[in-house]
């Protein structure tokens, strides 16, 4: 904007310059050419003024002098017609011509007034221009004396009415106007187009220079005219910063640990990659921001800021990082950030993250305490079983020899719970005793089909739909099938067990994305679990019924793992009800 302005205001001063030169070249044209045609008109009266009859009257010199004098300008005027001429009588003191005589003849015979400046003329002898109000009008008049013998014998004039010059002005100044807007038109495009190509450059260089902070590998990319010098001593900055790196950057930048550092104020100044990969944010997205923002949970005690704003160092403190979503379990040690001078610029975090190891330590406890558990319940299982089996052998006998009585109802009782406790004996012992896996080729599709049919004739209820979406195609699995029935039909019991009313299940089998598993999905509108429950449901007698035993997710975890799958069950996100989902790796 400011060259623009510059350039037409330039413009502008050059065309008012040119426009008043113009106009003062165009008067003295008119000027010169009014007395040419003055000196002519003198040639052409020769000693006229001087032959005239003396003893005739005034007027009767005047139209003798008219008689002689007309004839020879109205020829020369004819080509002229915007110039009018004539001659002034001094001791006459009357216009004695003035052509064209049929414009102006009525004014023959007639004295100029005593302002005139055509009697200074008469009476200074030097020849004058005149603008202004006179006989014809407003016009400019060149006026010279007729001298004779060293006498002043009147004086002669041409002009011309300044109308017809300021129309001959108007052209002028409408070319010089058009002309100049030509100029500053051309003058904005130009400056449009260099300072859009300017713009351009400067950006680029600006945009390399945002990114350089990032990554010193970026180089700028050449550009053409001065500015490239500019590019050319960035990029060998770049460069020479580069190589002078630090062995302690190098080491930040490779170190599998996570590394954040920020200012007194909590501004974030330093992300690790390993603490980018660990947090999922990029420094470009968090670099001068409040750590605070990062962090998920306000409630959060961050050691990082416990260590800025209290003073206290941590060292290798455990924590549960919520940041972007998620929650993940970090060791991290905390420390303040010191210049060269001692002075605390700020505090450093150095972390890692021990979810995958925790979840690791969690899994080999577990497996220990069910190995332990297992032992213990194969040992009072077999203790249990002899002298139950006795006790049911005299309660037969008894119900056998004595008469169909009351206590007979109650013999069937005993009978009855004395199975029960066998039932969950015979479960403690397929849970403690490692499973002998019979391994056939099956095709998954037609294993559920075999399981709704269990369902459907012993289970189902008439106000539960089943929806099935199997995936066609899908390859043969080697795996035992009636493991994996028993712990599909353990899965769909728990599913209408916890539909109280009007409900649905839906089960379906795809193919996982990396085309390594076959995934079973069976989804209800059930109660769901309650969100503290969730990390209990696969420990060993651990149930919300009232009749259950805790053993059967239990049972169906062991059964997956058997067959080196996984199993994962997760409330709905949108609706009540669970999902759960068993991925069987694919032959």
């Amino acid at each position: 904007m400011l060259v623009t302005f510059l350039s037409c205001f330039s413009i502008c001063v050059c065309a008012v310059l040119i426009d008043k030169e113009g106009r003062e070249l165009l008067r003295q044209e008119k000027s010169q050419k009014l007395y040419a045609v003055t000196k002519t008109l003198d040639l052409l009266l020769g000693d006229a003024y001087q032959q005239i009859d003396k003893n005739l009257s005034k007027a009767q010199q005047i139209a003798q002098l008219n008689q002689y004098l007309s004839p020879r300008i109205e020829p020369l005027l004819k080509d002229m017609p915007d110039i009018a001429a004539g001659y002034y009588h001094k001791k006459l003191d009357a216009i004695v011509v003035y052509a064209p005589q049929s414009a102006y003849g009525v004014n023959v015979g007639k004295s100029i007034t005593a302002t005139h400046k055509g009697r200074e003329v008469m009476h200074s002898g030097q020849h004058m221009i005149d603008t202004g109000e006179q006989v014809r009008g407003n016009i400019m008049n060149a006026m010279i004396p007729i001298v004779r013998n060293n006498q002043i014998l009147g004086y002669i004039w041409a002009n011309e009415t300044l109308d017809d010059i300021e129309k001959q002005a108007f052209v002028f100044d409408k070319n010089v106007i058009i002309i100049s807007l030509i100029c500053m038109l051309s003058c904005i495009c130009i400056a449009s187009f260099l300072t859009r190509k300017l713009n351009t450059d400067i950006n680029i260089i600006k945009q390399g220079l945002e990114k350089l902070p990032y990554s010193l590998d970026f180089r700028l990319p050449l550009i053409r005219g001065e500015l490239n010098e500019i590019v050319n001593g960035i990029n060998s900055l770049a460069e020479k910063l580069r190589k002078t790196k630090t062995m302690n950057e190098l080491i930040l930048e490779n170190t599998l640990d996570g590394v954040i550092t920020v200012d007194n104020n909590g501004s974030i100044t330093m992300l690790n990659p390993a603490a980018e990969k660990i947090t999922g944010y990029q420094l470009e997205q968090i670099l001068g921001q409040p750590y605070k923002t990062i962090i998920d949970d306000k409630n959060f005690q961050s050691p990082l800021l416990d260590t800025l704003y209290n003073g206290i160092d941590h060292v290798g403190v455990e924590v549960d990082f919520p940041v972007t979503g998620r929650i993940i379990r970090i060791s991290a040690s905390t420390s303040h950030l010191k210049n060269h001078q001692g002075q605390i610029i700020g505090a450093v975090v150095i972390f890692k993250d021990i979810t995958e190891r925790k979840e690791v330590e969690k899994l080999i406890q577990q497996t220990e305490r069910l190995v332990a558990l297992g032992e213990l319940m194969a040992g009072i299982a077999h203790e249990i079983r002899n002298p139950l089996a006795a006790v049911r052998g005299f309660v037969q006998y008894l119900q056998n020899d004595l008469p169909h009585t009351e206590q007979n109802e109650y013999i069937e009782i005993i009978l009855k719970e004395v199975d029960s406790i066998n039932q969950v004996i015979q479960q403690l012992l397929d849970f403690s005793v490692p499973s002998k896996n019979y391994y056939v080729s099956v095709e998954l599709n037609t294993l559920i089909e075999e399981v709704l049919v269990l369902i459907n004739s012993s289970h189902r209820s008439n106000n539960i739909s089943l929806i099935l979406a199997l995936a066609s195609q899908l390859p043969p699995l080697y795996l035992d099938k009636e493991l994996i029935k028993q712990a599909l039909l353990n899965l769909l019991i728990n599913a209408i067990q916890a539909i109280s009313d009007h409900g649905k299940i839906e089960i379906s089998t795809s193919l996982s994305a990396n085309q390594k598993y076959q995934l079973i999905r069976i989804k209800d509108n059930g109660e769901g679990i309650k969100k503290e429950l969730m990390d209990k449901i696969f420990t060993p007698f651990f149930t919300t019924k009232i009749s259950g035993t805790g053993l059967g997710l239990a049972m169906v975890q062991k059964i997956v793992s058997s067959h080196k799958g996984q199993i994962s069950i997760k409330n709905n996100e949108y609706s009540s009800g669970v999902t759960v989902e068993i991925a069987l790796p694919v032959n």
